[in-house]
């Protein structure tokens, strides 16, 4: 009963092991794309040689995975692999140099509008930060509105107007429309950075 149990618990820790393809590249740090046969260089690879892949479900019935993979200075490669039965497959790729230029300076120019699109990203991330300063200045702005308000009606309910209750609130009614219009400004000026990070960044993303 033992011996069952343990082949039992065996077999279902082996069912869910995550099987991965283990990719080196000669050189290093080659862009991995997972099945595609012609990539987008300008985008974002899955992962950078070297690197553990996992495999999904399909890939593992299947039993082969689509690479492709993209090196500055060195040819594009795409190739199927064909998987262990083992948890762990292993995979090493010689790149081929490449010797036109024209076909460098096209790398180049992907490879440019690649950093472009993660800069546009990293500004519209950016933006965040700017609107959420305005929203929380626009906050402050009315509060300290509506504190105004609230010392402007007291002026106009005081019987005495020169005692110092009075001149009290008078001068907490122009402290309160000062921050007021100084929270309006930064709100302003918040929303307006966060648009122009959002807008720059959106239109370089693509």
């Amino acid at each position: 009963m033992f011996r069952l149990l343990l082949a039992l618990m065996i077999l279902a820790s082996s069912a869910l092991a995550q099987r991965v393809l283990h990719v080196s590249t000669i050189p290093s740090n080659a862009d991995i794309y997972l099945d595609e046969i012609s990539p987008d260089h300008t985008s974002n690879p899955d992962y950078v040689s070297p690197a553990f892949i996992e495999i999904d479900e399909d890939q593992a019935i299947e039993g082969t995975i689509l690479l492709s993979l993209f090196h500055r200075t060195f040819a594009d490669t795409t190739i199927r692999v064909t998987l262990s039965d083992r948890d762990t497959s292993y995979l090493i790729v010689s790149g081929r140099p490449l010797i036109e230029e024209a076909l460098i300076e096209a790398q180049d120019s992907e490879l440019s509008k690649r950093s472009r699109k993660n800069f546009g990203r990293k500004l519209m991330i950016a933006s965040i930060i700017p609107f959420a300063v305005s929203a929380i200045a626009g906050a402050y702005t009315y509060y300290e509105i509506e504190k105004a308000n609230d010392c402007k009606s007291s002026l106009k309910n005081s019987a005495i107007s020169e005692s110092s209750h009075f001149h009290d609130t008078q001068k907490d009614f122009k402290d309160h429309r000062q921050k007021a219009k100084h929270a309006k400004y930064a709100t302003l000026t918040g929303l307006g950075l966060g648009s122009a990070l959002l807008t720059i960044g959106f239109i370089l993303s693509f």
